[in-house]
């Protein structure tokens, strides 16, 4: 989604439970699923185990996948964390009472490897064009650096970040250990998205 900066911080959570979950996954959990590594030149240095995702990139109703119940223990208070941050204000109420409440429609673990990069680029779709996407670090190296339009900086473990998906993004990871990244992508249903392409309604 756009809105008026490069990226903002959302605060932090203790994600240490979910830190020694995502590190028993085993390799073949890693291995799996390719699929976004292909169609996505961006990503093909990355490795994605799929949460919450659809192939369509479909703005309602999305599928759950077995990691995610796996780790649901350990996503659930952070999903809710997470949610009343768009809950704060008396507009984003009046909205959420308006037309429903809001919901996640993706959810990704992503692991670049030791001297990867995620290449430079823009989030395009209807969906992507009608969502928060926010990154929330699992594992992560000093120097593991994020750019986003003009900022570059790094993002520490347990901090969570919506980027602003509409400019150009991307990744290195000069550090020494894999970076593991929570990408979750959250739509409030019925809000205002000022976006390059026009005004629209997530």
């Amino acid at each position: 989604m756009n809105f008026g900066s490069d990226a903002q911080k959302l605060g932090n959570f203790d994600i240490s439970a979910l830190k020694a979950a995502v590190a028993a996954l085993g390799e073949e959990a890693w291995a799996a699923d390719g699929s976004r590594q292909q169609a996505f030149d961006a990503h093909a240095s990355t490795q994605t185990l799929k949460l919450i995702a659809d192939s369509d990139f479909r703005h309602v109703n999305p599928t759950h996948h077995a990691a995610f119940a796996a780790l649901e223990p350990h996503l659930r208070p952070l999903m809710v964390h997470i949610r009343s941050h768009y809950l704060q204000t008396l507009r984003q109420r009046r909205v959420a009472e308006q037309h429903g409440p809001g919901y996640f429609i993706r959810a990704l673990l992503t692991r670049l490897p030791p001297g990867a990069e995620i290449k430079p680029h823009i989030d395009d779709g209807e969906s992507l064009k009608r969502c928060h996407r926010i990154h929330v670090p699992v594992v992560t190296n000093d120097n593991s650096l994020f750019v986003v339009g003009n900022l570059r900086f790094h993002m520490p473990a347990g901090e969570m970040w919506e980027i602003n998906n509409r400019r150009v993004h991307a990744v290195r990871n000069d550090g020494s250990e894999a970076r593991v990244h929570l990408i979750m992508d959250y739509v409030q249903p019925g809000e205002t998205v000022f976006d390059q392409d026009g005004l629209l309604t997530a």
